[in-house]
């Protein structure tokens, strides 16, 4: 038998995703913003709102679409805390959103973790959200409640 949901649990699940996207606010706009002016704002590079760069070296095509799917991936992350929130039942559209959000996450969240600590000493604030995300994968794999977008 499932707990029913409560405003507590409401409270209690918006207050904790709430705290981790704050606490790993900086590794999130460094990844979608960049760090130099030449590779700034990748998405919208990509999208040709801003020009493109010209000639790319390796290094800069790397941190182009490592910000790419950076934004990606934070895009995700916040439908998944939505649906969590609400306790909304993932619908298999869903469950392909969360691979494709871990896809574009584990690159960033390893290199915030490993470079971003050794080098600036802010990639560990990235790990609450790496909790919350690795715990809401989980959650919307347990959650098998067929293909219908409905509340349990």
């Amino acid at each position: 038998m499932e707990k029913e949901y409560t405003a507590e649990a409401f409270i209690w699940r918006f207050l904790f995703s709430l705290n981790a996207f704050f606490i790993g606010f900086p590794c999130f706009v460094i990844g979608i913003v960049g760090v130099d002016n030449n590779g700034s704002f990748p998405i919208l590079r990509l999208l040709h709102v801003l020009p493109m760069p010209q000639n790319m070296d390796s290094d800069a095509a790397i941190c182009f679409s490592l910000g790419v799917m950076a934004f990606v991936a934070t895009i995700i992350f916040l439908i998944m805390i939505y649906g969590w929130l609400f306790n909304v039942c993932s619908s298999k559209y869903l469950k392909i959103l969360v691979v494709i959000g871990c896809c574009c996450g584990i690159p960033n969240a390893v290199l915030c973790l490993s470079v971003g600590t050794m080098s600036f000493g802010i990639g560990m604030l990235i790990l609450p959200a790496v909790i919350l995300s690795v715990y809401l994968t989980i959650w919307y794999f347990k959650n098998r409640s067929g293909d219908g977008m409905s509340q349990s």
